[in-house]
């Protein structure tokens, strides 16, 4: 448990990294109610989002509706009481990631970021299963149209090699044994969908479905329920999640000692019981920690763009795609690489481009980053660290 002073320059830390924006004021409001409440009101139950107004006809212009679901994830974002909730929805989407181009429907999309705001702060199990009755990433990873005659693979390995257990905690055989328990785990037909006016929802296909017992890190199993439960008992699990977490919220190479605690606390009070540990933990406000992290482009624009002038949906889409982060659009299944990669010479030239079109001179940098006086500050090097 952190002992120190908990003052505007701690809580512009905390305000920083669990919400990715904020402004002198809260500091302050943060500082007057102590570090536990200041967490508490942090750590809330999410606000929800309203869902956008989109045209999911197959002729409509993707890319008009691709822009339409970044700039509204964004509103919500810059003005929702409960911001902390929509930084940990990044991590997810970064985490269970799903390509708009290839899933194509801009509803799937945004229903899969609403999953993970309603339950991404809580128990990982639960999550699990909702993503893996997804209908946007049974349709990305192909599950949607595996069956017993020619199981897809590509689910089961992400499953595990992503998503759970990390490279190197299985065998062939075990995706093998997994692909076939998802069989027949997929959606609603998108063209009779439309005809009967109804959602794509998930829908088990009994007759693809493969029922023979199989053997799955050394248990047997048959069907895809059955291999989430295992996955959700096995310590591996939830070592490699904390290490994620601890990666999105602490440091780059967090301490092996805290990663076990921390595994220990996620598989025992959920996602935000992690974060209620870490956001009060000495290590947390160690001078070490500050600054240790680089803001993604995403949590770059939100940082600005809460402080500094509204952007248009164009100029947003555009300086998303010069700094290498498109929401909804990650670069292959692993998601983003994330920390210095975000700086390279052209990415980092568009990040200082955005400045005088999004700060006015007395822009309040305080939460933005440390040590900022005025908009001036912004181009130095702390402006680009969380």
């Amino acid at each position: 448990m952190y002992r120190g002073p908990f003052t505007p320059y701690e809580a512009a830390h905390l305000l920083r990294r669990a919400a990715a924006r904020g402004r002198r004021e809260e500091t302050a409001q943060l500082a007057e109610m102590g570090l536990e409440r200041a967490v508490e009101q942090l750590l809330r139950t999410p606000a929800p989002a309203p869902d956008p107004a989109i045209d999911d006809d197959p002729k409509a212009n993707r890319g008009r509706i691709h822009r339409a679901l970044v700039r509204h994830w964004f509103d919500h974002w810059l003005t929702t009481p409960t911001p902390a909730a929509e930084r940990l929805v990044l991590f997810w989407s970064g985490h269970f990631v799903s390509e708009f181009q290839k899933v194509k429907l801009g509803r799937l999309i945004w229903e899969q970021n609403q999953t993970f705001r309603r339950l991404g702060p809580g128990s990982f199990p639960e999550l699990l299963e909702a993503m893996a009755r997804d209908p946007a990433m049974l349709v990305y990873l192909d599950n949607a149209k595996s069956r017993k005659e020619h199981p897809n693979e590509n689910w089961a390995r992400e499953l595990m090699e992503l998503f759970t257990l990390g490279e190197g905690h299985y065998t062939e055989a075990d995706v093998k044994a997994a692909a076939r328990a998802f069989t027949g785990w997929s959606v609603t037909s998108p063209r009779k969908a439309r005809a009967e006016g109804r959602p794509i929802t998930f829908e088990f296909r009994e007759r693809w479905h493969d029922p023979a017992p199989k053997t799955f890190l050394g248990r047997t199993v048959r069907g895809g329920e059955e291999v989430l439960a295992v996955l959700g008992e096995e310590p591996q699990t939830y070592r490699f999640l904390a290490g994620k977490l601890l990666r999105f919220y602490l440091a780059p190479e967090p301490p092996r000692e805290l990663v076990e605690r921390a595994a220990e606390v996620l598989r025992l009070e959920g996602t935000y019981g992690l974060l209620r540990w870490l956001f009060t933990h000495e290590a947390f406000y160690a001078p070490e920690a500050r600054n240790a992290l680089v803001k993604s482009p995403v949590e770059y624009l939100i940082g600005l763009l809460y402080v500094g002038k509204p952007a248009p949906e164009r100029a947003l889409a555009r300086a998303l795609i010069g700094m290498g982060q498109v929401p909804f659009q990650p670069p292959n299944v692993a998601g983003w690489p994330g920390g210095r990669a975000w700086l390279g010479d052209a990415a980092l030239l568009v990040r200082l481009n955005l400045l005088p079109a999004l700060l006015e001179e007395d822009a309040d940098l305080s939460v933005f980053m440390d040590g900022a006086e005025d908009a001036y500050a912004a181009v130095l090097p702390e402006g680009q660290m969380l």
